[in-house]
């Protein structure tokens, strides 16, 4: 028998939850008790997800993003932890790290990206794994096989990621070879960016003063979208319980993404 305590070692082997950072609230999220027999992966858990798993049978939603995030004051009746509970589906999430840990979501950014000589940036914090302690990394940086302009650069990133040309994106004034990547919402790290060399930032969102930092210090930033720029790596997560639990059935579902693009 499979339990979620079971299914959290695995990842926790893999992404040890002592990385995650201060703020973070990855982990358990709910455990309803019952032996684990199929497991639905996404990036969040929406109501849409929880009726999806009811319908394939699983009973454990494993999710980049937490469901429980801030202290709860109160479940409604149609929140999706309340669903969680009422349809007996247990939770856990592996969020920043997951963003962190060796092929984990910034990872898994920079291979699709076709980066080339991936390196760890953006220290973030440090922790102790087994008797080791490790610096922990959140971003990537490598180098593109060929150098692009920015505005190829950014209808590149579009592509690859969420299908489109048109994205939002800061155009640094020069040729595009060295790039660093940070999923999510990790537009604070452009100045880094700027101490390093980079000559590109790939993020999920960036705010408006970062962007303008980066047009005035001729760094070409690109912000792809937050869904876009982690849902690349549901199949590593899926993977890495398939790796611990080959008969155990992994289904990734994106029903979550809530965004439409025009072309």
């Amino acid at each position: 028998m499979i339990t979620v305590q079971d299914i959290y070692r695995c990842f926790d082997e893999a992404y040890p939850y002592c990385m995650q950072e201060s703020y973070d609230n990855s982990g358990i999220m709910v455990d309803c008790g019952q032996a684990v027999t199929k497991v639905v992966v996404s990036l969040d858990i929406t109501n849409a997800v929880v009726n999806y798993a009811a319908s394939v049978g699983a009973d454990l939603i494993v999710s980049h993003h937490p469901v429980i995030f801030a202290p709860l004051r109160q479940i409604a009746d149609d929140s999706p932890v309340f669903r969680l509970i009422a349809k007996g589906i247990s939770a856990i999430s592996v969020h920043t790290n997951f963003d962190i840990g060796e092929g984990g979501v910034n990872d898994q950014l920079a291979s699709k990206l076709g980066l080339q000589n991936i390196v760890p940036v953006f220290k973030v914090s440090e922790c102790t794994v087994g008797c080791r302690k490790r610096d922990n990394y959140i971003g990537r940086a490598g180098t593109l096989p060929e150098e692009m302009s920015p505005a190829a650069f950014a209808a590149f990133v579009g592509e690859k990621l969420c299908g489109r040309t048109a994205i939002e994106y800061v155009d640094g004034g020069s040729p595009v070879r060295k790039v660093a990547v940070g999923g999510g919402a990790c537009g604070e790290f452009i100045e880094e960016c700027g101490k390093m060399g980079i000559d590109a930032f790939v993020t999920g969102e960036a705010k408006h003063h970062q962007m303008i930092w980066a047009a005035s210090h001729g760094r070409t930033l690109v912000a792809a979208g937050h869904y876009a720029t982690e849902n690349v790596a549901l199949e590593a997560l899926a993977a890495t319980l398939t790796a611990g639990f080959e008969e155990l059935p992994v289904l990734v579902t994106r029903i979550d993404n809530p965004l439409q693009y025009t072309h």
